[in-house]
């Protein structure tokens, strides 16, 4: 009786399957069919997965928000889907940013925020207003701007928070 069951379910399981199997190429729904959207390319931006962040905010604007002239390079390592640049001074260690922007990880990475107790900041939060929305975690700044992620780390910078908008403004132009 068992055995027989599970040969019923068995056979009922594959039915769906072979019934797939049987059409022809001509009777696919049109859902079926594969469509990708048409590249859009907005001039004087590169598509995002070309964006470098050296060129999202540049080092000669990255010296002007500063107010220090800094040299930016992309680091050693690269991740797929992310692109940073790191700001320092060609000779000593401050000031110093790291700047870099996830496309598409936003949700996650406001996801964890939430999840370490950071949350959404309050009207006198500094960082309240840049991007769509802005979590500070240790030295660094979380922001989400639509569904990408910018991230902004500081070292040995006065006035973090308005320089902190000046960068994202800068980038945001350029996303």
């Amino acid at each position: 009786m068992q055995l027989t069951r599970l040969v019923f379910a068995g056979v009922l399981l594959t039915l769906p399957a072979l019934d797939g199997c049987s059409k022809r190429p001509a009777e696919a729904t049109p859902a079926a069919v594969a469509v990708s959207p048409p590249s859009v390319s907005v001039p004087g931006k590169p598509p995002r997965e070309d964006a470098r962040a050296c060129d999202l905010v540049t080092p000669q604007e990255m010296s002007a928000i500063l107010g220090s002239a800094v040299v930016g390079a992309e680091p050693s390592h690269k991740s797929s889907g992310k692109t940073e640049c790191i700001y320092k001074p060609a000779d000593g260690a401050s000031p110093y940013v790291e700047f870099s922007v996830e496309w598409g990880e936003a949700e996650t990475a406001m996801r964890a925020a939430g999840a370490m107790g950071h949350g959404k900041p309050g009207a006198d939060d500094p960082y309240a207003g840049i991007g769509d929305q802005a979590v500070s975690v240790g030295t660094s700044l979380w922001i989400r701007s639509g569904e990408d992620f910018v991230q902004i780390v500081f070292s040995g910078v006065d006035d973090a928070p308005a320089k902190a908008r000046k960068i994202f403004d800068t980038a945001k132009a350029r996303m």
